[in-house]
């Protein structure tokens, strides 16, 4: 279903987002003189960047009947047919086809009619035909509507559903620049909307490369041909972990899509079916599992259980950042098992590793696990560290910091703490510090080592939310009012310094002279900022800027003079 951005903004981050084809890619492929490793990994990358394509125009809302960025729209289609004409059959063909169909429409709404009454003329004709244009073709910069002919004339997604565009009447508002002057632009689009099928709570859709359904967690069907259902459905999360992320349904016929009913007549199914066998077979040795959210937790651990035999230093990279489960909001008689790709490691299932691909999920080969090992982000200690505090924070846990380096006092000491909250894009921790009865925050750079107690909270009253400001210092009940005047480069080194800064905050007073007025919650790191860039900032007159001068004249008497 197609719908409108909310707006142009929304609509040009969404497609400065968007992966693009390099030529180099082009020249490779339709080289005959390339070697066949060459072809190999230009293949494997086109192949991944349709995957992110795919998953973004499936995910995502697109402005209908605007011919802004049609050169952007472009990249897509030149992503997908060049796809098309390296793997002409496969399961993905189905849905760039449809992809297609969908990108066109919203580029060239005056071939809607044409396109769909020559595609329905193919299929009737059950004529499918390859794409009729090369490589040199595709590099060409040509517009939507000759892409939506040649598209129309030459190729049809067979026995694909049809993509149905919805748009109510609406205003589009273009932003046309005239003399140095903003002239807004109303045109009003007039298309018909066709009626829309009453949804049905019990149908999930189909599966693909973002989704599996499982009948149980707990019993194989019948026909399966594997023994436990429980490693099959870890062997779809670990091809999801190690790949784009995706979903896992406990409770959904694999066949038909939909919800299976809690009961009928005296047979239970689904998650229902799961916790009555449960409650058959585990009642002596396991809590009870008697409602979905206890059902749920029971599954986390099994999985992480699973995960851990096989993972045992990297568990925790992954586990409780990656995996979430849930009662679906759709249906009460299915859980969701959400997926989302493991960042830092490979994950492995009984000494495999597994990857999604399309409908399948299937074993990492030696070259797969490098390319896939050379897109993980590095394990730093602060990452080790994020995890171990994280996972203190959501079970209230008491932890130690050892070997702190504090910027105020210059001790390094360890520190028996109750953290709380995440502060500056997840650089700093607020904690509660047992030791001095007081509210700190802590980098985790400046962190030697990370213990979580098994002790509980003590002093959760205590804890107050984070309020920091543009240095990243914490509100200690301290406020001062501050104004700088900054040249360029010592407002570009404040933005790259600190977490909380932004160039928005700045005000232009004057060529080449921006402005930050803001309140600061102590006035050491502003002492430091404007002693490091002295000669590009100038101090103006607020409340406290004489506190401020003075703290910077005796900080330089006593420590330089």
């Amino acid at each position: 279903m197609c719908k409108t951005l909310s707006s142009f903004e929304q609509l040009g981050s969404f497609l400065r987002e968007m992966p693009k084809v390099e030529t180099s890619l082009f020249e490779v492929l339709s080289d005959n003189k390339a070697s066949e490793v060459a072809k190999k990994k230009a293949a494997e990358d086109l192949d991944a960047k349709v995957d992110n394509i795919l998953m973004r125009v499936e995910s995502k809302d697109f402005l209908f009947g605007v011919n802004e960025s049609k050169n952007d729209y472009n990249d897509y289609c030149r992503n997908l047919a060049a796809h098309l004409l390296t793997f002409q059959e496969g399961g993905k063909v189905n849905r760039i086809m449809i992809a297609l169909e969908m990108l066109l429409e919203n580029m060239a709404p005056s071939y809607k009619t044409e396109l769909r009454a020559l595609k329905k003329k193919i299929m009737d004709n059950g004529e499918v035909k390859q794409l009729g244009f090369d490589w040199q073709a595709l590099k060409l910069p040509f517009f939507a509507d000759r892409f939506s002919f040649l598209f129309c004339k030459t190729s049809v997604a067979p026995k694909a559903a049809p993509q149905i565009v919805y748009v109510d009447r609406e205003v589009i508002k273009e932003v046309v620049k005239v003399v140095e002057k903003e002239k807004v632009v109303k045109e009003y689009v007039q298309v018909e909307v066709e009626a829309k099928p009453k949804e049905d709570p019990s149908y999930f859709g189909k599966e693909d490369h973002y989704t599996e359904f499982k009948s149980s967690f707990i019993e194989k069907p019948e026909s399966a041909r594997y023994d436990n259902q429980k490693i099959e459905v870890c062997r779809k999360i670990c091809g999801f972990l190690n790949a784009d992320g995706g979903k896992v349904f406990i409770g959904v016929d694999p066949e038909s899509g939909h919800a299976y009913p809690v009961q009928e007549g005296r047979y239970y199914y689904g998650v229902a079916r799961d916790m009555f066998v449960h409650l058959k077979t585990y009642t002596f040795c396991h809590a009870p599992i008697n409602n979905p959210e206890i059902y749920a937790r029971w599954i986390k651990r099994e999985i992480h259980n699973i995960f851990e035999s096989s993972n045992p230093e990297t568990i925790s990279l992954f586990i409780n950042e990656c995996i979430r489960v849930e009662q679906s909001k759709k249906h009460e008689n299915v859980i969701e098992i959400s997926v989302r790709p493991s960042l830092y490691c490979i994950v492995y299932l009984n000494s495999v590793a597994y990857q999604r691909n399309g409908e399948e999920c299937k074993e990492m080969d030696s070259d797969m696990i490098l390319v896939r090992r050379q897109n993980l982000k590095s394990i730093t200690n602060e990452v080790k560290f994020y995890d171990k505090l994280m996972d203190a924070k959501r079970n209230h846990k008491q932890a130690i910091l050892y070997g702190y380096a504090s910027a105020n006092s210059g001790i390094i000491s360890d520190r028996r703490v109750e953290p709380y909250e995440f502060v500056c894009n997840g650089e700093s921790v607020l904690c509660y510090d047992m030791d001095k009865k007081a509210i700190r925050q802590f980098k985790l750079s400046r962190i030697s080592d990370v213990k979580v107690l098994k002790d509980d909270w003590k002093y959760a009253k205590e804890h107050v939310a984070a309020k920091t400001d543009v240095f990243d210092w914490t509100d200690m009940g301290r406020h001062y009012h501050i104004c700088f005047d900054m040249g360029l480069r010592a407002m570009a080194y404040f933005c790259d310094t600190y977490a909380n800064a932004s160039r928005y905050m700045f005000e232009l007073v004057a060529n080449g002279v921006w402005r930050l007025d803001t309140t600061i919650y102590a006035l050491e790191p502003a002492r430091a900022f404007f002693l490091s860039m002295a000669d590009e900032i100038q101090i103006q007159d607020t409340e406290d800027s004489e506190e401020l001068r003075k703290s910077i004249r005796d900080f330089v008497l006593e420590h330089v003079m």
